[in-house]
């Protein structure tokens, strides 16, 4: 009985292994073996969603499949974020982050990007300014400091709401130079823009494009960068101005739900670096006011770990209690 098992055990082993190839790959499909959806937690043709139709155009030959681009509005990010979240982890359903995620989490505490996420690439940025309106009563970076002191909380900066990303900018700016003010809320960063060029408003932090659109309607005084800005070369960074000011970039990339396997997450990294390394890509980006730069998942963590960390110091600074 013993010879006769064994006997049909090594039969089947060796009939096993005659199968057809096709048939043992197509057991073990590589990843991907269907579309890869990419949901954008924000209204359609807003940036965001433009430069990810952008990016999916060209993550589809590297990936070779398709990808379908999906926006999930509303709730203040956690529509997507859930929808994402909660989706199968493994590498067909992808979130795109951005910054002002990291101010609405250090704020409201709603979600967490690092618990319920793995960051797989990070895709470019948007340079930001601090800009004053033409008719404050300070001129250069210095001047606004020392009226800022001389005058404890009559500047008036915009945002797009408490515990914004224009918000908690200002006030870590503020703090650090030991000066105060009053947040002015507008509807959104172009509403924020108008008002500062009409005098309505002091200062505010403003994004490249914006400042491309009012063009000399208002004058920026620092750029909130690490480096100069290449369209405005003459404008010196916070650091080259002597301050010790948080770096802010309204960055953009791709994350996938936590405990998608470290396979597929390398497998959706290289293919985001060849797509965003893409000089036609690049192109494409410009008009957006968007700077394509590739970073893989350890670097796109390290950047949400460290925006996290100022944007929650500037909310205990400022004593929000959002909920």
């Amino acid at each position: 009985m013993t010879h006769a098992l064994n006997r049909r055990k090594t039969l089947q082993a060796l009939g096993a292994s005659l199968l057809p190839m096709p048939l043992i790959a197509a057991a073990q499909a590589a990843f991907p073996n269907k579309p890869v959806r990419i949901i954008v937690p924000l209204p359609a043709s807003g940036a965001a969603d433009v430069s990810v139709r952008m990016l999916g155009e060209f993550l589809q030959q590297p990936l070779g499949q398709s990808i379908v681009v999906e926006n999930r509005p509303g709730g203040v990010y956690q529509i997507g974020v859930q929808a994402v979240a909660t989706a199968p982890a493994d590498g067909y359903t992808l979130i795109h982050l951005n910054a002002t995620m990291c101010a609405v989490q250090a704020s409201l505490k709603r979600f967490d990007m690092l618990k319920q996420f793995i960051p797989v690439g990070y895709m470019g940025s948007t340079d930001t300014m601090l800009c004053i309106s033409n008719n404050a009563p300070f001129k250069t970076t210095q001047e606004m400091i020392a009226w800022g002191k001389a005058n404890p909380g009559k500047i008036n900066y915009g945002s797009t709401g408490p515990g914004s990303m224009e918000h908690l900018s200002m006030v870590s700016i503020m703090q650090r130079v030991g000066i105060t003010g009053n947040n002015i809320p507008f509807k959104g960063g172009p509403d924020g823009a108008l008002a500062l060029a009409q005098g309505e408003i002091h200062a505010m932090a403003l994004a490249a494009p914006l400042i491309i659109q009012f063009k000399d309607k208002f004058k920026p005084i620092i750029a909130l960068s690490e480096q100069r800005i290449p369209f405005l070369p003459d404008l010196p960074t916070a650091k080259e101005q002597g301050m010790d000011i948080p770096t802010v970039n309204y960055w953009g990339g791709l994350a996938a739900p936590a405990g998608t396997p470290a396979s597929v997450i390398e497998t959706l990294e290289k293919a985001m670096s060849v797509a965003v390394n893409n000089p036609a890509l690049v192109q494409k980006y410009v008009p957006l006011g968007l700077m394509a730069k590739f970073a893989g998942s350890a670097s796109f963590k390290a950047t949400i770990e460290k925006d996290l960390q100022w944007l929650g110091e500037a909310v205990k600074s400022a004593n929000l209690q959002l909920s």
